[in-house]
């Protein structure tokens, strides 16, 4: 079990049974507000005051990083990504509730495509991904879940 504390700018990682295990990321996140785990084994966690996505192996070697901060919205910079998925075929979405959208990044973090509204009207807080294919988000300025 991965438990994203933003405040300890940490994610700690439990066994099954609830006993503690160790800790990813310390001395190198931010504010980690979401975390999942993608199709190959690797941690996947959205860094909301260092505006990026941080790749960890489970046991807490750092990877990489992908995204950079910043308003665009066609070239994969984020601006407080709150949340993140991922889908059946390893593509990975994030909830950027600083630019109002969802960006979508392929298994290597190369910017694919991204949804939202350009006038402030959609804030992703969190999203989850149905094996049905469906992208499940909350959006939380206007109270509502939205499907896609």
């Amino acid at each position: 079990v991965f438990v994203a504390e933003e405040d300890n700018h940490r994610i700690s990682v439990f066994q099954t049974n609830g006993q503690f295990s160790h800790i990813i990321g310390k001395g190198r996140l931010g504010n980690p507000c979401d975390v999942t785990v993608t199709t190959n084994d690797q941690l996947l966690v959205a860094d909301l005051n260092h505006h990026c996505i941080y790749t960890f192996t489970l046991d807490g070697n750092y990877v990489s990083k992908f995204a950079t901060k910043g308003p665009g919205r066609s070239i994969g910079q984020l601006s407080y990504p709150c949340s993140l998925t991922t889908d059946l075929c390893g593509f990975i979405l994030v909830g950027d509730a600083g630019d109002d959208h969802v960006s979508i990044f392929n298994k290597d973090g190369k910017f694919v495509h991204c949804f939202g509204s350009e006038d402030g009207k959609f804030n992703p807080y969190g999203i989850a991904y149905s094996p049905t294919g469906n992208i499940y988000v909350s959006d939380n300025g206007n109270k509502r879940v939205q499907i896609f």
